[in-house]
């Protein structure tokens, strides 16, 4: 949706581009917080079925609904205080008002956000997964049509601007949310979701859930806050170099989509192997997950090497904005594969069962070494975003070679215990 936003608002100026880049950093900041929570339903809900336990699995769908409705309010209002402390960060000037204003728009977008990963894991452990691929292809198709509407002033309606994007998205958020329910309610019978029963479900489940999320939490709050604070650190140089970061993150947060849908099936079906008491057949999807992985990461490597000119094009007309972006997606087209491997690799671990350890690696990856060096680097060295960029960059594949020494520790553990077991039997 960002890239929609982004190529809609080019007319608009770096100001613009800026704008929407940075108001999304705040918002990732929470939606990251409540997704990374709620990921240990990838783990929980088809480990229940798969040993067998649906009524389990139908509490554990319930509290995540819950848990998602109450982070989505904590962080409507944090989204709205980040937003207004904007100053405090040395933001450029021109940039205050518009991002809290396009802030306050988004935070109504939260909601859908944290609940669409909620009912997409029910769907895909009942046969559905498709479902949420034609939800979020449709959402986005309407996302399109929105902006065109509302940007710009189409069919009569007024031309809000970067206003306009940010009603767009909303509208297109909650479409999606609403179009998974009623696709749940279709195909199966959906769990009961009365205030009374959730409030149960919470009291029995939340607390697993919550044990197993906050480790997740950390890491992705550690592996995306670094992209975060990069965003709010460029908003301290002028509005070319503000927009280019915005440009590069939304084309490497695009093509980053693949690997953290790899790695959320990875999660899905290496535990519910798990629970069926099939290790081997767990470890195996890990691996071809990660070939999977790999050999996308290729692909995505070799697209931005060969198409960064008129792919920053789409996004801007300003020569200085269009000459720093392109630098920006050299340093992501090499970055692809840590970027590709780290969260993967995270899918796998935690489709085991393991949380504990990624938020200690991903601490030591980005902010000992990747944030420390891009600062150096951008300030210290004068070499502004792009500096910034070679640091998140090493730190990628730090994160990735740390995650791969302890997912291969996990594995060899793993089918240690099992032939152990298969011995005695």
């Amino acid at each position: 949706m960002q890239v929609v936003d982004l190529v809609f608002c080019r007319d608009l100026g770096s100001v613009a581009s800026a704008t929407i880049g940075t108001g999304t950093a705040f918002l990732a900041w929470f939606i990251i917080l409540g997704i990374g929570l709620l990921s240990s339903l990838e783990y929980l809900i088809p480990h229940a079925y798969g040993s067998g336990e649906p009524l389990k699995a139908e509490e554990t769908f319930r509290a995540g609904v819950g848990l998602s409705v109450l982070v989505s309010l904590l962080s409507m209002i944090g989204l709205a205080t980040v937003a207004r402390l904007a100053p405090m960060y040395g933001m450029n000037p021109e940039l205050v008002d518009p991002v809290v204003r396009f802030c306050d728009l988004l935070a109504w977008s939260i909601p859908p956000i944290l609940l669409t990963p909620v009912i997409r894991v029910e769907l895909q452990c009942r046969g559905l997964p498709n479902t949420s691929t034609e939800a979020l292809l449709v959402g986005n198709l309407l996302n399109v049509l929105l902006n065109w509407l509302w940007v710009g002033g189409h069919a009569g309606f007024p031309a809000l601007g970067v206003q306009g994007s940010a009603w767009a998205n909303v509208g297109s958020r909650w479409f999606i949310v609403l179009f998974l329910f009623w696709s749940l309610s279709r195909k199966s019978a959906i769990p009961a979701l009365s205030p009374s029963r959730i409030l149960e479900s919470m009291k029995l489940r939340a607390l697993p859930i919550l044990r197993l999320g906050f480790p997740a939490a950390l890491h992705m709050m550690f592996e995306v806050g670094a992209f975060i604070l990069v965003g709010l650190l460029a908003s301290r140089f002028d509005s070319s170099q503000n927009a280019a970061h915005a440009i590069a993150i939304s084309l490497a947060s695009f093509v980053f989509m693949i690997p953290a849908g790899l790695s959320s099936a990875a999660a899905l079906t290496m535990s519910h192997s798990l629970g069926l008491g099939d290790p081997s057949e767990a470890v195996r999807r890990g691996r071809h997950t990660l070939l999977l992985g790999l050999a996308y990461a290729t692909c995505g490597s070799l697209f931005f090497f060969f198409f960064r000119d008129p792919l920053v094009a789409l996004y801007t007309t300003d020569e200085a904005t269009r000459s720093i972006g392109v630098q920006l997606i050299l340093i992501a087209g090499f970055f692809q594969f840590g970027d590709a491997l780290q969260v993967i690799l995270a899918g796998c671990l935690r489709g085991l069962g393991e949380t504990k350890t990624q938020a200690i690696m991903n601490a030591i990856g980005h902010w000992g070494l990747g944030i420390p060096l891009g600062l150096y680097l951008g300030f210290w060295k004068n070499r502004g975003v792009e500096g910034f960029w070679i640091g998140l960059s090493i730190g990628l594949f730090t994160v990735a070679g740390l995650l791969l020494h302890r997912y291969l520790v996990f594995v060899a553990r793993l089918r240690t215990t099992t032939s152990s077991a298969q011995r005695s039997v």
